[in-house]
């Protein structure tokens, strides 16, 4: 379990998610949340290591 965490974390600081200051988990219903902050960054769950994919079809299930 630990290469995957490991496997995820080197993936995600690839993609320029190294030092976030802040972490908000939207579910269903919140997704116009987005409309009021700037993103930096963008990546799709299904390409991340180890992490779930959405099973709601219209979820977006995308780390930003």
């Amino acid at each position: 379990m630990i290469h995957q965490i490991e496997e995820t974390v080197d993936y995600l600081i690839d993609k320029g998610f190294n030092q976030p200051e802040v972490g908000i988990i939207l579910g269903t219903g919140l997704g116009m949340l987005l409309e009021e902050v700037d993103i930096l960054k963008e990546v799709s769950y299904n390409h991340i290591p180890n992490f779930p994919t959405a099973t709601v079809e219209f979820h977006k299930g995308k780390l930003i």
